[in-house]
C-alpha cells in the first residue's frame, strides 16, 4: 500500500517510465485519490493518455450492501479519471459481521446489483470479485446480470 502523495507520484512515475500500465487500489487502501491525481499529472509527461492504461479500484467491505452505490460513486470520484476499467468486491463479507452472518448473502447482492448499474452506466468497464469462494461464486452466478469478468485471489 503506497500512500502519500509525495510516494505515490515518484512510484507511479518510475512505473509508467519502465511500462507499467495497470494499476490497482482499492478503497481501503487510503490512495485512491492520490493515484487519481497523479495519474492526471503523469500521463502526459509520459506521452500517454487515460485509454492506455488500465485502473482496477475494489469497494471497501463496509459499503457492503445498501452503502455499496456510494461507496462505489467514492472510488470513482477519488480516483477522478471518468470510468474505471475494473472494479470488484474486495471481501465477500460486510465489516465488522462474521463471515457466517446470515445478512451477508442480501448484502453481498445488493453490492453487486449496484456495481451492475454503474457498469451498465459505463462507469465500470469490467466488474469482478476478490475472495470469493465456489459458494460465493456459485450464489452471485445464479442471479448476476453481469457475470463478473475477475475472480482475484
Amino acid at each position: 500500500k503506497v500512500k502519500g502523495y509525495k510516494v505515490v507520484y515518484q512510484t507511479l512515475d518510475a512505473a509508467l517510465g519502465h511500462g507499467y500500465r495497470s494499476f490497482d487500489t482499492a478503497s481501503v487502501y487510503g490512495n485512491e485519490t492520490d493515484i487519481g491525481t497523479a495519474l492526471k499529472e503523469l500521463l502526459p509527461k509520459h506521452g500517454l493518455s487515460r485509454g492506455d492504461i488500465f485502473v482496477t479500484s475494489k469497494l471497501a467491505p463496509a459499503d457492503h450492501g445498501a452503502d455499496a452505490r456510494a461507496g462505489c460513486l467514492r472510488s470513482l470520484a477519488a480516483m477522478d479519471c471518468g470510468y474505471l476499467d475494473l472494479y470488484l468486491v474486495h471481501w465477500p463479507g460486510r465489516q465488522g459481521w462474521k463471515s457466517e452472518d446470515p445478512r451477508n448473502p442480501a448484502s453481498r447482492r445488493q453490492s453487486w446489483e449496484a456495481m451492475e448499474a454503474l457498469y451498465r452506466d459505463g462507469k465500470f468497464r469490467a466488474i469482478g470479485v476478490s475472495n470469493y469462494t465456489a459458494g460465493h461464486l456459485r450464489a452471485l452466478l445464479a442471479h448476476c446480470q453481469v457475470r463478473p469478468a475477475v475472480l482475484q485471489v
